[in-house]
């Protein structure tokens, strides 16, 4: 067909066809765009919500653990069992379940499903939920189970189990400096949905592999289970799914109908993703949460959560609708021109006939014989008057009664300029035929001059140009349809100078519907200036963007967040997408600001969850505070976040520097701290921080992503369990009558100061023996509480003479052993010098005077402690034999 068509009908052709293309992708992506953004903020506000419930499990998790089954009398029953046969290992399991079964009765308070003790080797030792059941190994079963014993740390996550599957916390029991096991703590999924539901609003169904299942679950319990109907590799654990998800199940199959290939590519990326889709005339999301394996990382299992977006399919509507009302406009606008065209080319045509007639007849034009002053007109003029050549006499005042009254004056003028002054001339003008119809006219006329240029005749022609002016007032008329088009797009669209009020120069229609202004308020500052609609506390954040982008001299697309004050005085959140454009050397922005107060709102309910939270809960990119809930302010004495940020940047500023604890004298860059504290185990993301009355608390760090780079980081009170262990750990390790440390401790110290010298060349450490000399007679002479006395006054003596670094042991009776870190043997001497004088000068109480005897040694490269300690006592045996109250070293 184009090769038949005339150069501009074939430009018309291609440009109707750009022009449509070109709206259609338009409006294509700004609807794709609008879904996208929606899909991709369905996913984030999912996302933070689900890991909020789940950190709000573990603090109740945390908080059982630490205050029921962390405790002596619970890990005592456990120690007892490991000595014991089968039949007093029944009565222990049956001790340990009576005094827990009360709190297991209440935990449903927390949300708690399952409470379950493993034995070191991973055997089951008692199941809560089902007591009868136990002594089976869960090491191929259980993975985290195997994890918390082999490592003897805590872990967190979903698994599969042998009866249900669930969120699980597991953690390790130590009890006397022995290992004893693990005990798990689990939430449901039936739990987790429920606390979803209650934020979200929206249908929720969880479906698990069913090979997981089929491979874990005792066989007596898989009835819990049933197939899913949209995807037969997995089950439906009937607890949770009750019944059909009729909602859920139908979007799904309409939507694996029609896009199989892309939801398979998106179910077997391993991420979370979502889709679109109309049910019933309403337009849902459905997002595919996956829940991966605590220890694999492999997904073994999805949430699969709907919710209805009125807003979003009224979006889609008025995009859909645009593109509708664009493509029939379109259309008409190239019809009218491409049969204009075809008009103009017939014209053409009939002109270069025309050509070749005024020639031989003097068809379409009109001629003067000045001499004889005779008007002939020809056959055409006749036709364009629409009048019969005997109904009128040619003559200058008879065509004159054919012009419009809108012309006639100026057509006077110049025909009489014509005449007098012979210059030629080129006009338009419109007649007024006997019928009535109003035509438009282009007329030429010149004149035949002789030798004494004298004008001896005058020729002019006329041309009907009625079509070509149509066609003109129809390409005005598409011209206004199409910017009609642009200003009914929902979004404002506009342009705008890079200016200190930021002057807006276009704008479509939807300005009043989002902000309540007019045009004209905005346009060319007439009232009021963009700069001023926009928040004041935004302002110079984007003020600053656009200063920067202006100089850089990009071509992408750029989005900037900030709010817009409407008419009404209210604030809405926007996102302002624009490229920087150039024309003249100048630049200015095009635009399209869309309405995301919806999107924004739904963060800051997210917000007010976080804000009810008991815990402490910031968020934070590491080096400053972005947000932080009635907790922290409370704690810490502050009104809000602007007057914590007067004095602090971050929290982590407020980390007491104490070597229990994790502080920034820990690590080199302070503005990493949550990625450092992040490499730590759990039960090792501890922090110490004074309260408003100075007081010390010890916190629980819980960390988890937001949007990169911020965290939401969790602060859980575990003040009473720290200080429970840190008495606890005192007794353990130290000496009751002295506390100097005991045995036990030195059995752990000496392991480290062998590795630490083993690691470092530079590092060493000696080992001394210290003996009281004649301390039988003491106690001979003044009996076993004197000597009782005399044994904690010489302890303090000894450790108010050694560096922090060095270590005291009571071996046994008056017997004591120094570990020495990073000395010489010249530096050896002169320490053990200095505590033997030290002692020698005190005066003990009751006894006076007592002096000790010294055999010291320094410890060899990889041999075994006992070989040092034997060193040592020889030469402290040497020490005694040859006079007491001296040094002995070797």
């Amino acid at each position: 067909m184009l090769l038949n068509m005339n150069n501009n009908l074939k430009i018309l052709f291609i440009a109707f066809v750009l022009t449509t293309v070109t709206f259609v992708t338009i409006i294509l992506y700004l609807t794709n765009n609008k879904i996208e953004q929606q899909l991709e903020s369905e996913k984030e506000i999912l996302d933070v919500t689900y890991k909020t419930i789940i950190d709000s499990y573990k603090t109740n998790a945390n908080i059982i653990y630490f205050n029921k089954l962390d405790t002596k009398e619970v890990k005592e029953i456990i120690f007892n069992a490991y000595e014991s046969n089968d039949l007093q290992r029944s009565k222990i399991r049956k001790e340990l379940y009576n005094k827990l079964l009360y709190m297991y009765n209440n935990m449903y308070s927390f949300k708690i499903k399952q409470l379950h003790f493993h034995l070191k080797n991973n055997d089951s030792f008692l199941r809560f939920h089902r007591p009868l059941k136990f002594g089976d190994n869960l090491s191929n079963i259980r993975a985290t189970v195997k994890y918390a014993n082999e490592n003897r740390r805590a872990i967190q996550g979903f698994e599969e189990g042998r009866i249900f599957n669930g969120y699980r916390f597991v953690y390790p029991l130590s009890y006397k400096l022995k290992y004893l096991g693990s005990v798990e703590i689990s939430v449901s999924m039936n739990a987790i949905i429920n606390s979803l539901n209650k934020e979200l609003k929206a249908d929720i169904d969880f479906i698990i592999k069913r090979d997981v299942v089929d491979k874990k679950v005792f066989d007596s319990e898989k009835s819990n289970y049933r197939v899913c109907e949209t995807n037969s590799d997995y089950y439906h654990e009937k607890t949770v799914s009750k019944k059909k998800n009729i909602v859920i199940e139908d979007i799904i199959a309409n939507y694996i109908n029609t896009n199989k290939k892309d939801f398979l590519a998106k179910k077997n990326s391993n991420k979370t993703f979502n889709f679109t889709s109309t049910y019933e005339g309403k337009r849902y999301i459905t997002t595919y949460l996956p829940i991966n394996n605590a220890i694999s990382k492999e997904k073994v299992a999805y949430l699969i959560i709907t919710r209805e977006h009125p807003n979003l399919e009224s979006s889609i509507n008025k995009l859909e609708s645009s593109l509708v009302f664009f493509i029939i406009l379109n259309f008409l606008f190239f019809y009218f021109l491409f049969k204009s065209e075809k008009r103009k080319i017939q014209l053409k045509h009939k002109d270069e006939i025309l050509g070749e007639l005024q020639i031989m007849g003097h068809i379409g034009y009109w001629e003067r014989d000045n001499i004889n002053k005779k008007l002939i007109w020809s056959e055409e003029l006749y036709k364009i008057l629409e009048i019969k050549k005997d109904d009128i006499n040619p003559s200058y005042k008879n065509f004159m009664k054919f012009i419009h009254k809108d012309d006639l004056k100026r057509i006077n003028t110049i025909y009489k300029e014509f005449l007098k002054n012979l210059i030629d001339y080129k006009t338009e003008f419109k007649i007024t035929t006997t019928t009535g119809k109003v035509k438009f006219i282009e007329q030429e006329a010149h004149h035949i001059i002789n030798d004494e240029g004298k004008a001896i005749r005058s020729i002019g022609t006329l041309r009907d140009v009625t079509e070509v002016k149509k066609f003109q007032i129809e390409a005005e008329h598409s011209k206004k349809e199409f910017e009609i088009l642009v200003s009914n797009i929902p979004d404002i669209v506009y342009k705008r100078e890079i200016d200190k009020q930021q002057t807006i120069t276009y704008l479509n229609n939807s300005l009043k519907s989002i902000l309540g202004y007019e045009n004209e308020d905005l346009l060319f500052n007439n009232k009021i200036s963009f700069s001023q609609i926009v928040d004041e506390e935004d302002l110079p954040h984007v003020e600053y963007s656009l200063k920067n982008l202006a100089k850089s001299n990009t071509t992408k697309p750029i989005t900037l967040k900030y709010r817009l004050k409407q008419k009404s005085g209210d604030l809405i959140w926007v996102s302002d997408r624009f490229k920087i454009m150039k024309k003249d050397n100048k630049k200015y922005l095009e635009g399209i600001i869309s309405d995301i107060n919806s999107q924004k709102n739904a963060y800051d309910k997210l917000y007010k969850f976080i804000d009810l939270q008991q815990n402490i809960v910031i968020l934070t990119d590491g080096d400053k505070l972005q947000f932080a809930n009635k907790s922290f302010f409370k704690f810490f004495n502050y009104r809000n976040l602007s007057h914590f940020l007067q004095d602090y940047n971050c929290i982590c500023q407020l980390f007491l520097e104490d070597n229990n604890y994790f502080n920034l004298t820990k690590i080199e860059n302070h503005n990493d701290w949550v990625k450092e504290l992040q490499k730590l185990p759990q039960t090792s993301r501890i922090v110490a921080i004074n309260d408003n009355n100075g007081r010390k608390k010890s916190f629980s760090v819980t960390i988890n992503s937001f949007e990169n780079p911020l965290c939401i980081v969790s602060f859980t009170d575990i003040t009473e369990t720290i200080l429970m262990n840190q008495e606890l750990q005192q007794k353990t390790i130290h000496d009751k009558l002295t506390s100097a440390y005991n045995r036990e401790y030195f059995e752990l110290i000496n392991k480290k100061f062998i590795d630490d010298a083993s690691k470092n060349p530079t590092t060493s450490f000696a080992l001394a023996l210290v003996d009281i000399d004649f301390f039988k007679k003491v106690n001979d002479t003044y009996g076993h509480d004197v000597g009782d006395i005399t044994l904690i006054d010489l302890v303090k003596v000894i450790n108010s003479s050694i560096r922090r670094e060095d270590i005291l042991v009571r071996w046994g009776g008056e017997e004591f052993i120094l570990l020495i870190k990073n000395v010489t043997d010249e530096t050896l001497k002169n320490s053990l010098e200095h505590i033997r004088s030290e002692i020698v000068k005190h005066e003990f109480e009751i006894i006076g005077k007592l002096t000790c005897s010294f055999g010291a040694t320094s410890y060899r490269k990889d041999e075994d402690i006992k070989d040092t300690i034997k060193r040592a006592d020889i030469n402290l045996y040497t020490a005694k034999e040859t006079g007491r109250n001296k040094i002995v070293i070797s």
